[in-house]
């Protein structure tokens, strides 16, 4: 006979004290008494009451409620439904729907409490290891769980059960089914194009401005490839894209070796005569002034990108209210192909920006994305020191990856962790690497080595 048919010593005990039990991996001699679907429902009224306070603490500063993501949650109702009905099929016992449907919805909370809290101060190794061990938690609750519902040990269902639901927050993080209910609130962008009084001047002088930064960076000859800095700051309003570009010039000078031969094009509105301003007109000057003093055939150059962006897609130019226009694909690539610059790396910090690559990419040529072509990236507010893409980037791969493109895997990890744990839709950052780039950088870094 079980040990629930013969425990004469443990009266049962309802649905919600023996999940508790369940929860603390204590072991359950009786059989739940009481009505499963008034637990189920008490329980998916607090596991939804949960999400929806968690959301709203991972959205500060300034949350807005959102109602468009509302209608995902059927698919978490649909998963819970699945679990049961596999756990139902799976177990060596005839049951009733209804315990096995509690029992589901009971493992809930302690996935979502280590996917929403406890991995936002994990590492990728971190989380790794704390998902196994939440996955041997739940294989115990589970089989414990149907011990007691049934009388018998179930280890096959409980494992069944498990792997279901890994494979539901596999599916789930890749299908970005992820119901967020509040988000933070971006500042917002105004992009004028009114000009101020004095806004011919201002864009009148950029050519000079130019010319005495490309100056600095001198024409004389060398025997071996070098490697040429361009950074553009887009929009003026926000100082993260200036403070990014910034950076990006910083990590690549000491990876690279650029030394002085840099052009930093910045629109920051607080300060209008620290660098020339970020144009199309002024990118396409500066590329054709780097062009002649780069030799085609050896020397690379490392364009950086910082800015907002548009779907169509277009990067955003604006500074104070100077009238500006966007950066298109095609401008970029005309420019680049009439400063006569062969080897390039191409690194786009924008929303949508994956848009860019198909205008740009060829074999000598690698671009590098901070969002797929109809993705927002974050961390672009004014209480930032930098996009996310700049953090996992710039300040966190590049400096210490052995190569380019590890330096994009790592930083592309990191974002989709970050992204999971705080509840937003996937930016995707997308790369391309053009064979003959990738075998030249190579070749640069062994150079500078």
């Amino acid at each position: 006979m079980t040990e629930t048919a013969t425990n004469a010593d443990h009266p049962p005990h309802g649905w919600l004290r023996t999940l508790m039990r369940l929860w603390l991996l204590r072991r359950v001699p009786w059989a739940p008494a009481g009505n499963p679907l008034r637990a189920t429902l008490l329980m998916g009224v607090a596991t939804l009451a949960a999400w929806v306070v968690i959301d709203r603490w991972q959205s500060q500063p300034d949350p807005q409620f959102i109602a468009d993501d509302i209608p995902l949650f059927a698919w978490y109702v649909l998963g819970i439904l699945t679990l049961a009905a596999l756990l139902q099929w799976r177990a060596r016992a005839s049951l009733k729907l209804g315990p096995v449907l509690a029992l589901a919805m009971g493992a809930v909370p302690m996935p979502l409490l280590f996917t929403s809290v406890a991995a936002a101060y994990l590492n990728p190794d971190g989380f790794l290891a704390g998902a196994i061990l939440v996955g041997l938690y739940t294989l115990l609750y589970l089989a414990r769980g149907l011990h007691a519902i049934t009388g018998g040990t179930q280890r096959a269902a409980a494992c069944v059960g498990v792997m279901f639901i890994t494979g539901f927050c596999w599916l789930s993080d890749a299908l970005d089914v992820i119901p967020d209910v509040w988000a933070p609130l971006e500042a917002p962008t105004a992009l004028s194009d009114e000009g101020v009084a004095d806004g011919e001047a201002v864009l009148f002088s950029q050519a000079a401005r130019i010319d005495r930064a490309l100056e600095a960076v001198g024409s004389e000859p060398s025997p071996g490839p070098r490697a040429f800095f361009l950074g553009f700051a887009g929009v003026g309003d926000q100082k993260v894209f200036a403070q990014e570009v910034g950076l990006a010039s910083r990590v690549i000078r000491e990876r690279y070796d650029t030394g002085a031969r840099q052009v930093l094009l910045i629109n920051d509105q607080r300060d209008l005569e620290r660098a020339p301003l970020a144009t199309v007109t002024g990118l396409k000057y500066a590329l054709h002034g780097l062009g002649s003093r780069m030799n085609a055939e050896r020397d690379v150059l490392f364009l950086s990108i910082s800015s907002h962006g548009t779907e169509d897609p277009a990067i955003a130019v604006s500074n104070s209210q100077l009238p500006l226009q966007d950066l298109t694909p095609e401008d970029l690539a005309d420019a680049l192909r009439e400063s006569g610059i062969k080897w390039r790396v191409l690194i786009i910090s924008a929303c949508y920006a994956g848009g860019f690559i198909n205008s740009l990419k060829d074999p000598q040529t690698i671009v590098i994305a901070a969002a797929a072509a109809d993705r927002s990236s974050f961390g672009c507010s004014n209480d930032s020191d930098l996009t996310y893409f700049g953090e996992a980037f710039y300040r966190d791969a590049l400096p210490a990856a052995g190569s380019l493109r590890a330096a994009f895997d790592t930083a592309k990890a990191a974002i989709s962790a970050r992204e999971r744990r705080e509840h937003v839709t996937a930016s995707n950052p997308q790369a391309y690497f053009g064979k003959a780039m990738e075998q030249k950088l190579a070749s640069l870094s062994a150079v500078k080595r």
